[in-house]
């Protein structure tokens, strides 16, 4: 009788452990040089089940704003902050055609001088944060470098930063 207990609380303790790893996810870390994997950044977008949060100094790239429509139609939340003071205003065109399409784009706030960051948050999940604009000559001619962060703890900061940043922006 002593064993039968002791063996069902075996089987049990096992399947306990076997359905918690089952749920831990593995933080990841990877890693993207363009212009060889330039692609993959429209891979992310294009990935996004639920929301999409850029934060982006330059957004001149026809392929991300085509992924940013192609994520929209699929029911993905999106919103976009990008610098208003660009070298010649290359940022209006991608701002006036996002905000046409229905995706919530603004201007970062003028509280700091620029707003140079390059940041995609995929799904609450994803990160990615380096050198790359959004840009063709960042995405396939240059040589740029980003991380993509996979369910690390540091996630959950840059989502703060960037819901204070969307309610100074404009």
């Amino acid at each position: 009788m002593k064993w039968g207990m002791f063996g069902l609380g075996l089987v049990v303790g096992f399947l306990f452990c076997f359905i918690l790893l089952n749920f831990i996810v593995t933080p990841q870390i990877n890693i993207i040089f363009s212009p060889e994997d330039g692609h993959e950044i429209i891979d992310l977008i294009d990935s996004a089940q639920e929301s999409i949060d850029i934060e982006m100094y330059v957004f001149t790239s026809r392929d991300a704003i085509e992924a940013l429509e192609r994520a929209k139609n699929r029911g993905v939340d999106i919103r976009i902050i990008i610098e208003r003071n660009v070298i010649s205003g290359q940022n209006a065109e991608a701002y006036n055609e996002l905000n046409a399409k229905g995706i919530q784009t603004r201007y970062a706030s003028r509280v700091y001088e620029l707003t140079h960051s390059k940041i995609i948050i995929i799904d609450g999940k994803k990160v990615l944060v380096g050198s790359h604009n959004l840009s063709n000559s960042a995405l396939y001619k240059n040589r740029e470098a980003s991380v993509v962060l996979i369910d690390v703890p540091s996630v959950k900061i840059f989502i703060e930063n960037y819901e204070k940043d969307w309610i100074l922006a404009s």
